[in-house]
């Protein structure tokens, strides 16, 4: 769909696919040394892929915890350091690493089973800023870390997270193309301004949730 959308309004770039479990290291070392070997390296390091499994503290399942920490913690702070390596081999004039987190990094959930969740999503918000932390140290402020969160978006999560959108008002739900929009005014400002933290929520929502009947 990506390709076909370029195709019709003429965009002049290339669209490449790699296959990689995030959730192995090798998997992402590999898809890193693909992107420096075929392409030469990077600008822009979107970190998007994320999970949910609903798993309580007090009987979950260990096997479902390490996932959430594969996935939603490591991954990203794997291919962060990994998008680094190839932006300072390939003297990138300006790069940007961006975290797509969520709104329970800045909140509590009120579903007693999505507590290691919401520890992934708070983890992510620190790493981020340590991040932006050994960027000012190492003297690479000409590279940017941001954290974007937010609220319920319309993704294949619902289906994992054993949500329904019927359970929830339309205008609960952010969509893709909504986020996509922030995501590129994240990435468009100017070499000077940072966007360190971004909260998206729908109209009428707030950052940590309520009952809906109190």
């Amino acid at each position: 769909d990506l390709k076909k959308m370029m195709e019709e309004k003429n965009f002049s770039g290339r669209f490449f696919t790699v296959a990689c479990d995030l959730t192995n290291e090798t998997d992402i070392l590999n898809a890193f040394k693909w992107i420096d070997d075929n392409i030469g390296g990077i600008h822009f390091m979107i970190n998007n892929a994320g999970i949910i499994r609903i798993s309580k503290i007090l009987d979950g399942s260990t096997e479902h915890w390490q996932e959430l920490i594969d996935c939603n913690v490591l991954a990203p702070t794997i291919c962060s350091r990994e998008a680094y390596k190839l932006m300072k081999k390939h003297n990138v004039s300006h790069g940007h690493i961006i975290q797509i987190n969520s709104i329970t990094g800045h909140s509590y959930s009120i579903n007693p089973g999505n507590k290691m969740y919401n520890a992934s999503k708070q983890a992510l918000r620190v790493l981020t800023e340590g991040l932006r932390h050994e960027l000012a140290v190492a003297g690479d402020g000409h590279i940017k870390a941001s954290s974007i969160s937010p609220g319920f978006v319309d993704t294949e999560i619902f289906d994992a997270a054993k949500m329904t959108q019927s359970k929830m008002k339309a205008s609960d739900i952010l969509s893709a193309e909504e986020m996509a929009d922030m995501i590129y005014f994240v990435m468009s400002t100017g070499p000077n301004i940072l966007i360190a933290e971004m909260i998206v929520l729908s109209q009428g929502r707030c950052i940590q949730s309520y009952p809906r009947n109190v």
